[in-house]
């Protein structure tokens, strides 16, 4: 009798072993998940200042963020970003929160303080080193650099080109926030949000006409793309450039009127 009370408490203990080994191996691959995302982390701390003896205005922004500047992508590859408005004097803390970056990258820090999307201050052109988080931002010149607002014929989507004729596709731009125009086959509009050169667009209402194949399948690719936009920039007085998400992602467009 002793010897059977014994093997039955054996046999609970070992099931008891095998019953909790089994619930953490169950739970593992989720906690193991979690960890390998909280150890791809990085967190990079540092302030931004400049030397100027000037208090900024109200609704001032600090923006810094990390791109990759490789010649592979075209224009560079934003890899995290962090916004904050701010509230005291130089130096201006901040906390950038970024995944590990794959390696063979050409990764810089910039940063730039803006009111009201105008740009006061901004680092120097190139960007500073990641191990050197202290930036000091110069003052930006008061030219004025002109923003995206006007009538605009999308000239190529990467390597996509538009020929120019009279149902080429278009955008206009307009400094309400409100966007509208044609993909060579349909009518849209919507609303868009501009700070600095920051550009989204919000999903945009659009006819549901039918076209020839060609032109069904190009405005495919321009309502593809345009939800991914990011940013834009100015080539030039004739080239408007919209970046979206992407290695090398890039809308070109010329003013309406340009041959």
């Amino acid at each position: 009798m002793m010897i059977t009370l014994r093997c039955f408490a054996l046999n609970l203990l070992v099931a008891g072993c095998f019953l909790s080994s089994a619930s953490v191996y169950a739970a593992s691959p989720a906690a193991n998940s979690a960890k390998n995302q909280a150890d791809t982390m990085r967190t990079l701390q540092g302030q931004a200042l400049y030397r100027e003896r000037m208090a900024l205005p109200p609704g001032a922004v600090l923006s810094v963020w990390i791109e990759d500047t490789g010649p592979t992508h075209g224009a560079p590859l934003v890899m995290a970003e962090q916004r904050s408005e701010i509230h005291h004097g130089v130096p201006i803390p901040y906390t950038l929160t970024y995944p590990a970056l794959p390696p063979g990258g050409h990764y810089v820090l910039n940063a730039e303080i803006t009111v009201e999307g105008r740009r006061l201050f901004a680092t120097p052109d190139g960007g500073a080193p990641l191990d050197r988080p202290q930036l000091l931002l110069r003052r930006v010149a008061e030219t004025v650099v002109r923003a995206p607002y006007g009538t605009w014929r999308i000239q190529s989507i990467g390597n996509l080109n538009f020929p120019n004729t009279p149902e080429a596709p278009g955008l206009t731009l307009q400094q309400d926030g409100t966007v509208y125009g044609t993909d060579g086959c349909n009518r849209l509009m919507g609303h868009f949000t501009l700070e600095a050169q920051t550009l989204r667009f919000q999903p945009l209402a659009m006819t549901r006409m039918a076209c020839l194949p060609p032109l069904m399948a190009h405005g495919q690719q321009i309502s593809a793309f345009l939800p991914t936009v990011m940013s834009w920039s100015r080539e030039g007085e004739n080239h408007l450039v919209l970046h979206g998400r992407g290695e090398g992602a890039a809308m070109i467009l010329v003013p309406q009127d340009a041959q």
